[in-house]
């Protein structure tokens, strides 16, 4: 467990906190003005794969005992589901130069008809202090720096059948595996004045999983840095570009070995990212606007390679907005590579390689100054020559949202 370390970057934000505000208290002169809006939103929604299972049967090489090869019939669950999502945020000035920045956030999907294992929530605490270093008319060069704590809360399951996952070995209960609680501190540079916009980013969490107790906890760190540039290529064009660089270190995990085997002798497990990302985007018209996207992400298992992958993306978005009617296309195809891995983690299961295609479609309907109707619809279908992760998923939701 974690959690004893993750109360040593809270104790560092608060008392940076606290400093802000007592400065910016003893100022005199200032007016100060606090601002709060929120946001709800929920509807109902059809998945036609709601536990994500693989889109034939399969001989699973991964099966206990080794070798038994067993022929895996997936069973494919649908059903209605209730997603939700709730937001507040708070701005307090306490200068002209200094403001407390703070939300909390709750989203995830209620399933119906016996899917309960489908669901899933996530809640979120974000809250620092902004800082104007300089400022040009309406544009501003600021730097922030915050604290987050989170929570993330799903159902680890067996794909084929929808139950809660189980120790092969034992039979207890491990469905509480991918669960865990997070803190951490972020903090951003952002340049907005003149014609180049650019900015830095970081952030340093600490994820505290449940403990299944007979398989390994989950618990890591996770470090990221990063960077982005937008420049105007034209009137209408912009173009951004976006570095980034990541850490995941496992406190408990093992890394596998060349031949995906995982030992208790194997080193602990350590993920480092590298990822590049370029968008250029257009204005068409006053109601058109047209993104092209492609980005690039690495990752490297520091220990013999075997988790190694290359990953590309490639795909647009397209909005609209005229009067009342907001909709909004994106379309994006994928690729990962993983040039020492094995499907089902055995060597004969051949070269391990993932590919997807995602769209989703949504639209809005304002009904008044603080309400909208929305619709969405979400395509994800992902090929992998490990074929327990061959699915393909298709949601339809509509509801009602309200912002104030």
């Amino acid at each position: 467990m974690i959690k004893n370390n993750l109360f040593r970057p809270a104790l560092l934000i608060a008392a940076m906190t606290l400093s802000a505000m007592a400065a910016a208290e003893s100022k005199t002169g200032d007016e100060k003005a606090s601002a709060i809006k929120w946001s709800v939103s929920t509807g109902l929604g059809y998945d036609s794969n709601a536990y994500q299972a693989p889109s034939s049967a399969y001989v699973d090489y991964a099966a206990l005992p080794a070798g038994s090869n067993p022929i895996r019939v997936p069973d494919v669950k649908s059903g209605f589901f209730v997603p939700y999502e709730a937001k507040v945020e708070v701005e307090k000035t306490h200068s002209r130069d200094n403001k407390l920045i703070g939300s909390a956030a709750l989203d995830g999907s209620f399933y119906l008809g016996g899917l309960s294992n489908a669901n899933e929530y996530n809640v979120g605490l974000n809250g620092g202090v902004e800082h104007v270093m300089n400022r040009e008319g309406k544009s501003e060069d600021t730097i922030y720096a915050g604290a987050i704590i989170g929570k993330h809360k799903q159902i680890y399951v067996d794909h084929d059948t929808g139950l809660g996952k189980t120790s092969t070995l034992t039979g207890a209960d491990i469905s509480g595996r991918y669960s865990y609680t997070s803190m951490g501190i972020e903090g951003a540079y952002k340049h907005r004045i003149g014609k180049f916009d650019y900015g830095f980013n970081g952030q340093y969490v600490l994820n505290d999983y449940e403990d299944p107790v007979v398989v390994t906890q989950e618990d890591h760190s996770y470090l990221t840095v990063g960077a982005d540039a937008d420049l105007a290529l034209a009137a209408q064009t912009r173009l951004n570009i976006s570095l980034e660089h990541s850490v995941r270190d496992y406190s408990k995990r093992k890394s596998r070995n060349a031949q995906g085997a995982l030992l208790n002798a194997n080193p602990l497990l350590k993920y480092t990212y590298d990822a590049f990302g370029i968008t250029l985007r257009h204005r068409i018209s006053p109601e058109w606007l047209a993104y092209a996207d492609f980005d690039i992400r690495k990752r490297a298992d520091n220990n013999v390679g075997y988790n190694d992958y290359d990953q590309n993306r490639i795909g647009g978005r397209i909005l609209f907005e005229q009067g009342r009617i907001k909709g909004r296309l994106a379309l994006h195809h994928w690729e990962r590579d993983y040039p020492n891995g094995f499907a089902f983690d055995k060597p004969i299961g051949g070269a391990k390689t993932y590919s997807g295609n995602d769209l989703k479609l949504n639209a809005e309907l304002e009904q008044g100054k603080n309400s909208a109707l929305w619709a969405e619809l979400v395509y994800d279908a992902q090929t992998s020559t490990d074929l327990r992760y061959d699915y393909v998923r298709t949601l339809l939701m509509a509801g009602m949202k309200w912002a104030y």
